[in-house]
């Protein structure tokens, strides 16, 4: 997107104008919404309220780009209209939609503006006319997509093969009930650095800073924040809690951690992972790898601020090639495997549009490779934990199927009741599988193999 001096200066405190720039380096760009939209945060000139106001749309739009279109199409046509006047359409529609409070007027006003004074006086009077015909016109229905696939697509706003994939492992119903969720927007969690029966005290200081909190139904170790930064905490000051999605705060205690065992954490970045297996540790020693040097300084930012640094060793290495020295193996190893991201979708809607079937096949490939790597590493008895943040069978289940057929020496350790996590997410093959609209959480899968000999 091409921005005009003129249109900067004008728009300097417009955060439509800025959203709208936000958007264009995430939907024609391809950069990831998250970083993106902290990124303008941290030194945003707007106010807190319209800060607020910017997420809300960008997040909304990048959610319900296919509906929109949908909504859009009868009014461009077969019109050839540049990526960013797209973008806008796509803004303003979002907003005539799906907020309230804002008076139409006000939607097609400022459009036309930012039409007008990035492009020219041609381009505002189309905008006009497209957003004017729009809200004097009776939406189209999606009972008029006669295929199933096709209408959940378009209805909910994501790529038909995801569609296609969900309803091979859940019926109609299921399946549409997990979609909505992903147009939701999402809790921000933490989980405490501390023991569990902490939490509530902690939780107590929190609403005395003026958060609103609540427990997460899903960990012992969580906490919901439905208002306000926990960033901003003073306990994330301290150490005492970090962000870090629901789902994922299962994956270390499911290790049954006795506090001297040597740990390999294949895949460490972000960190939440490493840091929550490290505050299990006395005696013993945790080595965390990963591959990108930028996010394995994170990770170490976090174990300093969380006062766990001592605990563990890190390492720039790809985990496929990683060999420990003097030939060590591990009493556990957790791979947080490199996967697809479709679990993550309510936090990071441009995944939907980005994945393809060839990305899954391909990262089950890599899965398989790392699975080999790690068996060679893990004593006999030991444990290994593998994770992912996605919910295709490829990624998951039939990976360890045939890691399983390959090495006869390993077997699933089934979970129960004494891991103390919901019965309604263990598989039958007792395996724990999350999916998005159980806890409105991350899509999540989860299994312990043994090795036996």
């Amino acid at each position: 997107m091409k921005t005009r001096q003129k249109s900067e200066q004008k728009f300097a405190d417009n955060l439509r104008w800025h959203a709208l720039k936000l958007l264009d380096q995430i939907e024609h760009r391809h950069q990831y919404s998250n970083i993106i939209v902290d990124r303008f945060l941290k030194d945003s000139q707007l106010s807190d309220q319209d800060n607020r106001l910017l997420v809300k749309i960008v997040y909304g739009v990048i959610q319900r780009r296919y509906t929109l279109n949908y909504y859009l199409k009868p009014y461009i046509k077969h019109r050839k209209v540049d990526k960013w006047v797209e973008s806008l359409l796509r803004l303003s529609v979002y907003q005539l939609v799906y907020l309230d409070r804002i008076p139409s007027h006000a939607v097609v006003n400022e459009a036309v503006s930012i039409a007008k004074t990035n492009g020219h006086q041609g381009l505002g009077n189309f905008v006009n006319g497209v957003l004017r015909s729009f809200i004097r016109s009776e939406r189209p229905s999606f009972v008029d997509i006669t295929d199933v696939s096709e209408r959940l697509s378009i209805q909910y706003s994501i790529e038909k093969w995801i569609v296609d994939k969900l309803l091979e492992m859940k019926n109609f119903e299921e399946t549409e009930a997990i979609l909505a969720s992903l147009i939701e927007e999402p809790f921000v969690s933490a989980r405490i650095n501390l023991p569990v029966d902490k939490r509530s005290q902690l939780m107590d200081d929190l609403k005395a800073e003026g958060f609103d909190v609540e427990e997460s139904p899903l960990s012992p170790f969580g906490i919901r924040c439905l208002k306000g930064n926990l960033i901003y905490s003073q306990a994330f000051a301290d150490g005492l809690l970090t962000i870090q999605d629901e789902s994922s705060m299962l994956v270390a205690p499911v290790g049954n951690l006795k506090g001297n065992e040597q740990v390999l954490d294949a895949c460490s970045a972000p960190g939440g992972k490493a840091t929550h297996i490290a505050s299990f540790l006395n005696e013993g020693h945790l080595t965390a790898l990963d591959i990108s040097e930028s996010k394995l300084k994170k990770v170490s930012e976090h174990l300093h601020r969380m006062d766990l640094k001592e605990k563990v060793t890190l390492h720039v290495s790809d985990a496929t090639k990683f060999n420990p020295k003097n030939d060590r193996l591990y009493d556990i190893i957790y791979l947080d495997a490199p996967c697809s991201g479709l679990g993550l979708m309510r936090r990071k809607p441009e995944i939907k549009y980005q994945k393809t079937q060839d990305d899954v096949l391909g990262l089950a490939q890599i899965q398989s490779e790392l699975l080999e790597h790690m068996a060679s590493l893990l004593k006999v008895g030991g444990t290994l934990v593998y994770s992912t943040c996605t919910v295709t069978v490829e990624e998951n289940e039939q990976t360890l199927i045939e890691f399983i057929q390959r090495h006869p020496n390993f077997s699933i350790d089934k979970f129960n009741e004494e891991d103390n996590v919901p019965s309604d997410i263990v598989t039958n093959e007792g395996q724990i599988r999350i999916w998005p609209n159980q806890y409105h959480t991350d899509g999540f899968f989860i299994s312990r193999l043994i090795k036996n000999n």
